[in-house]
């Protein structure tokens, strides 16, 4: 037995046999025990079984001091507690009161149910992507502001974001190659305000990240003309058209990027694009639209000219500056407008409307072709041929004076197509 508190094992040992070779002695030289020497021997003994005692008792307090702390400390920290609460990984659900949550666009289940969490109305974000994941409607939440509960049960919250009724947010619609002038007036609309207030928030550059406008061209009729993205957007409570604005702005600088548009060229991509819609019907002529523009814009090119040679330059200007009129096609060879491209070379002076990311994809890879001209001979259907021969160009355009001739007798009115 150790001695926790006394002389060392080896001393008691050493004392020990000390002793028994004293008492040898004695007996050797024919001195017994003469009653001291017992007497000593006697404490001896009694001592070391004190303190063997004692050695033992401290050993038992120390174990015991070991169990009362496994007992009561380890213990009920690696076995769960009956009458602690439980995680709540779901709630019950209904919910109570109400909290306002913004769905941001293109946020799948997980960032959904993040947001819903954050907020307080599902308990764990893995509820609510199992529920988003058992309800094949999901997919189909919109962007936006909704009025949710707080503590709604996760399958409960995939239904309220799919109810139009929970939406709190109002929605601007903006088609792809409008106006800005009509931009605004749309926003001013939802808004209920002037649309002056709107004009204004528009040309605020800094509310951008701009230091001023983003086009500096001579004669531009609007520096903003083309940089507000066409798309849905979520108009939450209390927003402001510089709110908007920066939305539509922002869409138009991210769909850019990600076409690898250098910020010296964005201006040009926008103008193209907005060139293309306005003079093809369809989608899968946007490409060689573009084209022609490239070509044209190249000296020697077959036509003789680098003029774009384009009407529907010259229509947006007009448009804007006589809101509601209808140009006279007569004016097309004879207006100084820095925006009528049979007089001046190049481009116009700004884009001509808002472009999607279509067009601006179509304006960075324009289809391969020698093609300078193009006609549409007939505008009902939309169809539009394109060459690089200059007497194909004008048969074209007889091929197109006839079908008007047909058109304007039927009142302009299209033929509405059988069956």
């Amino acid at each position: 037995m150790t001695d926790l508190f006394g002389d060392s094992p080896e001393h008691d040992e050493l004392e020990y046999e000390e002793e028994r070779a004293s008492r040898r002695q004695r007996r050797t030289s024919g001195q017994g025990g003469n009653g001291r020497g017992d007497s000593r021997s006697a404490r001896e003994v009694a001592r070391r079984r004190r303190r063997s005692i004692f050695s033992f008792v401290v050993m038992i307090a120390i174990l015991g001091g070991i169990g009362f702390f496994a007992v009561k400390i380890i213990v009920p920290s690696v076995t769960p507690d009956p009458q602690a609460t439980p995680m709540v990984t779901d709630y019950p659900g209904p919910g109570h009161d109400e909290v306002t949550v913004d769905i941001p666009e293109g946020a799948n289940g997980a960032q959904i149910g993040d947001i819903l969490t954050t907020a307080g109305v599902v308990a764990t974000t893995d509820a609510f992507s199992a529920a988003f994941a058992a309800n094949s409607a999901a997919t189909s939440i919109q962007p936006g502001s909704y009025s949710l509960a707080l503590e709604m049960k996760a399958s409960d919250a995939v239904s309220a974001l799919l109810d139009p009724n929970r939406r709190v947010d109002s929605r601007i619609t903006i088609p792809e190659g409008w106006r800005a002038d009509q931009i605004y007036a749309r926003i001013a609309d939802n808004l209920g305000i002037p649309v002056e207030d709107v004009t204004t928030a528009a040309h605020d550059y800094a509310s951008f990240g701009l230091d001023g406008p983003p086009n500096t061209n001579d004669g531009v009729l609007d520096p903003m003309e083309g940089w507000f993205y066409p798309s849905t957007y979520s108009v939450p409570p209390g927003s402001t058209a510089a709110d908007v604005l920066k939305q539509m702005y922002d869409r138009t600088i991210s769909e850019l990027d990600k076409l690898g548009v250098a910020p010296e060229d964005r201006l040009r991509v926008l103008t193209i694009g907005s060139i293309a819609i306005k003079e093809a019907f369809f989608e899968e002529d946007w490409p060689k639209v573009t084209r022609v523009i490239e070509n044209r814009l190249v000296p020697g090119n077959a036509t003789g000219a680098t003029t774009l040679g384009m009407d529907s330059t010259l229509d947006y200007a007009w448009s804007v500056q006589n809101p509601g009129q209808t140009m006279d096609p007569s004016l097309h060879n004879s207006d100084t407008s820095p925006y009528n491209t049979r007089k001046n070379s190049g481009l116009p002076p700004s884009p001509i409307g808002s472009i999607d990311s279509r067009l601006m994809e179509a304006a960075v890879y324009p289809e391969e072709g020698d093609w300078v001209f193009f006609v549409s001979t007939d505008l009902c259907s939309g169809v539009t041929t394109f060459t690089d021969d200059y007497n194909e160009f004008l048969q074209l355009q007889e091929q197109f004076r006839a079908w008007n001739e047909k058109y304007v007798a039927n009142g302009s009115t299209c033929p509405v197509p059988e069956g």
